[in-house]
């Protein structure tokens, strides 16, 4: 288990893969052999409708973080919604989808992950929930939204994230975490196995 804390001066801006927007990306792993992302953490402001950017052989899954909610219109035909903060939805980036804004602009929180290699899960522990996280993932991340947050894990180890920064552990212990003192992302992905 090797934890580590990014601190948000570290984030990347980068632009959108279809030049629409920026994102800030919080971290990225790439294959040692290929070089192809694997999987990466992100967020957007998205300040007008239009199309998502297309990542053909990624899965998506989209949080929204502030605003008033986002409608997406996949090109297979389905619709979903982000209505309220940390809703969450799921789908494929190699779909065509569209975008529209409720009222105003949001901003939202992205997991992409290839499909072949990794499979993602995501909640959101709001403040004073006193969450528990059970954790069986290769991959953890922790995103500290709105305040200092302390994870504590199985073995009473206690990390501190500042407001802002992500807690990154590869091959966590597995079993339950505890997330106090602020509202998090909590982002764990799993190998694919074969």
């Amino acid at each position: 288990m090797t934890p580590k804390i990014i601190d948000k001066t570290m984030f990347r801006e980068m632009p959108w893969a279809n030049g629409g927007g920026t994102t800030t990306e919080l971290i990225a792993h790439h294959s040692e052999q290929s070089g192809r992302m694997l999987w990466r953490l992100s967020m957007a402001g998205v300040s007008s409708d239009g199309p998502f950017s297309r990542f053909s052989g990624y899965d998506r899954v989209l949080v929204l973080m502030s605003g008033q909610g986002l409608r997406l219109c996949h090109q297979n035909g389905t619709e979903q919604s982000l209505s309220s903060v940390y809703d969450l939805v799921v789908f494929p980036g190699d779909v065509g989808t569209h975008a529209t804004l409720v009222d105003g602009p949001i901003q939202d929180f992205n997991v992409i992950t290839d499909r072949t290699a990794f499979v993602p899960a995501v909640v959101a522990t709001k403040n004073g929930d006193g969450g528990h996280v059970k954790v069986n993932g290769h991959v953890l991340a922790v995103f500290a939204v709105d305040n200092d947050l302390l994870i504590v894990d199985p073995g009473e180890v206690h990390h501190r994230i500042p407001t802002g920064d992500l807690l990154v552990v590869d091959l966590p212990q597995h079993g339950d975490w505890t997330v106090e003192g602020a509202t998090a992302i909590v982002t764990q992905l799993r190998q694919v196995e074969g």
